[in-house]
């Protein structure tokens, strides 16, 4: 009887280790994956998010680069990875355009991430050089419809969200200019003051080093936005037009509820942080925490809404 006793002692002490070990989630670092090399958008807004949550959760949380193929390298890696919280993905809108612009993925993108929480928005701005004549964005158009595919206009490279957000607002309008790709915004923006295009969609870090010798037309938003103030929002112009630039976090598909929960109130936390909302003021984001749910919602949405975008304009590449 005594054994009896005993041997259960040991099983019940056995069956409890799992649940000891996953309530003292997380007990060592944890790994965020970015689709982009460093110094970009998407890397600063992630290593801000990193230190705050890492504060947070009592880990650190490491920023791992992985660039290449519009995110989809990065995020195949994210999909493979072990579904226990360790590995993370800064998810962005582009890792919702790609998917419908590359034949061959390694990872399913509608099945492939749980998601935690969207992080932040950041607006993108309608620029034309200051001596155009252009003054608003209805002049914009006015001049675009007189010429059609006249205007050029940059907004990084193809199948960015700058220039898809360029490819709705000619669709909803109903104009045409010609795109001029490069390689990111800054270059973008010397070309726009250089005499080299017409018009340049960016994000407010691109456009302010320029401010001086461009007018900013619009906002692509429903709403004005408190980090380009005075800026009109182009949905003024264009009904129902509105473009934004998205960051979210997610793991591989599976993560386990108690996990996603941890990692949400990690977020949530961080973004309650006034430091961390001021280093995203900087990065030209504003804070925008979401539950699971609603963070799912939109990469659902926004997956669909790409894929009718990149169909109907051609922009699928051979690869």
């Amino acid at each position: 009887m005594k054994r009896l006793h005993a041997t259960l002692l040991a099983a019940v002490a056995l069956a409890s280790i799992p649940m000891a070990a996953q309530a003292a989630y997380p007990d060592r670092p944890i790994r965020l994956v970015v689709g982009f090399g460093a110094g970009g958008g998407a890397d600063n807004v992630a290593r801000a998010l990193a230190d705050a949550m890492g504060r947070s959760l009592g880990q650190t949380v490491i920023v791992d680069n992985r660039p290449g193929a519009g995110t989809t390298l990065a995020a195949g890696t994210v999909a493979r990875a072990p579904a226990d919280g360790y590995t993370l993905m800064m998810l962005t809108s582009t890792n919702t355009i790609s998917p419908s612009m590359y034949k061959s993925l390694s990872y399913d993108a509608a099945t492939a991430f749980s998601m935690v929480s969207t992080v932040a928005r950041g607006p993108l701005l309608i620029a034309v050089p200051k001596d155009s004549g252009i003054r608003t964005l209805a002049d914009l158009l006015a001049r675009a419809r007189q010429a059609p595919g006249k205007l050029n206009y940059g907004a990084g490279g193809v199948g960015t969200t700058p220039h898809l957000a360029a490819l709705v607002l000619q669709r909803d309008a109903g104009v045409r200019m010609a795109h001029i790709p490069y390689k990111g915004g800054s270059e973008t923006a010397t070309a726009l003051v250089g005499g080299q295009l017409d018009v340049q969609f960016g994000t407010p870090p691109a456009v302010a080093p320029i401010a001086s010798r461009a007018n900013v037309l619009a906002v692509a938003t429903a709403r004005r936005t408190p980090l380009a103030p005075g800026v009109p929002a182009a949905a003024e112009t264009v009904k129902g037009y509105e473009v934004t630039s998205w960051y979210g976090i997610g793991g591989p598909a599976g993560m386990p509820p108690e996990v996603v929960g941890t990692l949400s109130r990690a977020v949530h936390a961080a973004l309650a942080d006034e430091r961390l909302r001021q280093q995203f003021t900087l990065l030209g984001v504003e804070a925008a925490p979401s539950s699971p749910a609603q963070a799912d919602r939109l990469y659902t949405e926004e997956l669909a809404r790409w894929a009718e975008v990149v169909r109907s304009e051609g922009l699928q590449s051979d690869q």
